[in-house]
């Protein structure tokens, strides 16, 4: 293939890596005019800490990005994790990780950021930077080398990479980019100055400055944006050169979630429940896909089909995606028959399968997660599935979660084995596919407490649903339990576990999130050498007055609430959904929650 001409330097290179689009930028999309030498510029370059096709399907990295090049006094770029012939390649010409487009150097940026999405990237951020040039280590670095920060999920847990790390950003990006931004423009080549302005402001926790453990009381508060339809929103977004995972325009419609379901992370820490107006969601779709050309689009949050605009968001939006030719896609799908009926009117759905997610095997379990969905539930999705003409199902769960029991195990056969039966009344038998994943307490829930199933309970019982799944006569796959111990213990983890995520990446860890890459000797050994107890993190239940490695991280829910929820959860008790106007006491109450305003006008 033909390469550009700024890429001479690194032609021998490209050549000899298996997926090089990876690494040529110059998508559809991209300024390729943009001022690299003017010293008055803000150089910022956004890392994502997995491949091209991961961190170019994730929405947030294309709304930071299309926001950051619409500031004057910013020059952006992005940078993608090598993947591991590249990162061989690279060391063998003594040539330094750069940004995709501007062919920099890492650490001649101003500012590097990256977006934390999962523990099991961890390693590849320390890939990044020393491939970068950049000292690993924030008190290493000096007023040359670039400010460090990072954003995203992991960042409301930041203690694992608490060494790393300059600044960490706490909240919405789009409030939080800008500020600062600023501030690095106001304190251009004084790094500290920059940590230290930034540490007075909410939203930003700068561990260099701070000393751990923390004085009780002391909390780094997270930052939202109150208005969806007030926040910065792209117009346009990059096209890639090759596909990627989510290959889609795609607009967010909500933020947050209100359904609380104990286990998920997401639906704590990205509260509260804000809705984008379906006038702006059309806008948005509109003008993206006039920009880009993209054949379909996706109506992306949480859980999209809990939109209260999506009727008329739909309506709105069809003529135009009929005579564009774009298809529409939603992400999630409910349990129930307005999901099926709406699925049935969506072209991009694969006639082949729809997906949902009951979780648990058994109406117990469930309510002890407080999934919400019931058996009469299930029942009747499985018979209009079949009704409407689909092929099959593809069903979500997980195994290890708190409470469990052999006949919660024995009730995700019986899940599947009701799908392939419902077809029966319509004179055919509906293809199952099942996928099971470990159970991970996460901070922020109310399972933060909860032991981690071991390793071997996950390998006997994952072995036991496949060979079950085999019997029945449909697919069924699990999750490697040693990936699934492994994100448990980092998730849960403090700076300890930082030095054994340098260890391991030192002894070659890359990519654990990935099989063919993930090895757990490796991370033993690293635990090992620095002295840390793994199964401390992972399998140990912690004291319900025990001080947590992420106390210290304010990101709007009480520990109160996530107290009287886990104590629900252990009696299997639900609790209901305070969009239908009975306040939670979750802890936004107090803070301007959205929803508890509209209860409050409703009455």
């Amino acid at each position: 293939m033909d390469f550009p001409e700024r890429f001479d330097r690194r032609k021998h290179i490209l050549s000899k890596v298996k997926k090089p689009c990876r690494y040529i930028g110059g998508e559809w999309g991209i300024d390729l005019s943009v001022d690299w030498e003017d010293p008055k510029k803000v150089k910022l370059c956004l890392a994502f800490p997995d491949t091209y096709e991961v961190g170019m399907s994730y929405l947030g990295f294309q709304i930071l990005f299309d926001q950051a090049r619409r500031i004057p006094h910013v020059s952006v770029d992005r940078c993608y994790c090598p993947w591991l012939d590249m990162e061989q390649e690279l060391r063998r010409a003594n040539l330094p990780l750069t940004g995709i487009n501007s062919e920099k150097p890492l650490c001649e940026f101003d500012v590097v950021g990256f977006t934390l999405q999962y523990e099991l990237t961890y390693t590849n951020i320390l890939t990044m930077l020393e491939l970068g040039g950049i000292p690993l280590k924030s008190c290493d670095r000096s007023n040359s080398d670039p400010l460090v920060i990072a954003g995203g999920p992991g960042a409301l847990c930041p203690e694992p990479l608490g060494d790393f790390f300059d600044v960490f950003c706490l909240g919405d990006g789009e409030i939080l980019l800008p500020e600062l931004l600023d501030v690095v423009k106001e304190t251009k080549n004084d790094r500290l100055a920059a940590m230290e302005e930034l540490r007075k402001r909410q939203g930003f926790y700068v561990p260099l400055l701070e000393e751990a453990p923390f004085e009780e009381g002391i909390t780094y508060k997270r930052r939202v944006v109150p208005n969806l339809d007030e926040a910065f929103t792209p117009t346009s977004m990059l096209v890639p050169l090759s596909g990627i995972v989510h290959d889609r325009a795609a607009v967010e419609v909500f933020r947050g979630c209100t359904r609380g379901c104990r286990f998920c992370q997401a639906g704590m820490i990205y509260r509260p429940l804000r809705e984008r107006s379906p006038k702006n969601v059309v806008e948005i779709a509109k003008k993206i896909l006039k920009a880009t050309g993209w054949e379909e689009l996706g109506l992306v949050s949480l859980a999209s089909c809990d939109y209260s605009g999506l009727n008329e968001v739909i309506d709105a939006i069809s003529p135009f995606l009929e005579e564009k030719n774009v298809t529409l896609s939603l992400p999630s799908l409910r349990m129930d028959a307005f999901s099926i009926e709406l699925a049935q009117n969506l072209k991009a759905v694969s006639r082949s399968g729809l997906t949902f997610a009951p979780e648990a095997g058994t109406q117990r379990l469930r309510d002890v997660i407080n999934k919400g969905v019931t058996e009469e539930d299930i029942k009747k999705t499985f018979e209009e599935v079949a009704r409407r003409g689909w092929e099959g199902v593809k069903l979500y769960f997980m195994m290890g979660l708190p409470t469990e029991k052999e006949e919660d195990l024995e009730g995700i056969i019986e899940v599947a084995k009701e799908a392939m039966n419902r077809g029966k009344g319509f004179k055919k038998r509906l293809k199952v596919n099942v996928s099971v994943a470990g159970f991970v307490p996460k901070p922020h829930t109310p399972f933060q407490w909860e032991p981690q199933a071991s390793m071997e309970y996950l390998n006997q019982a994952g072995r036991w649903l496949k060979g079950q799944a085999k019997k029945g006569g449909f697919k069924l796959s699990y999750h490697d339990p040693e990936q699934t111990f492994l994100e448990g213990v980092v998730a849960r983890g403090d700076r300890s576990v930082g030095a054994a995520i340098e260890e391991a990446w030192k002894m070659g860890a890359r990519f654990d999130g990935w099989s063919e890459c993930f090895d757990l000797g490796t991370w033993m050994k690293a635990f090992e050498a620095v002295g840390v107890d793994p199964y401390q993190y992972a399998n140990r239940a912690r004291d319900m007055e025990e001080v947590l490695p992420w106390d210290h991280i304010d990101v709007g829910i009480s520990k109160d609430f996530l107290r009287r929820e886990r104590a629900k959860a252990l009696a299997g008790k639900l609790t209901v959904d305070c969009r239908g106007g009975k306040c939670n006491a979750c802890g936004w109450e107090t803070r301007g929650c959205p929803v508890v305003e509209r209860v409050s006008d409703r009455s």
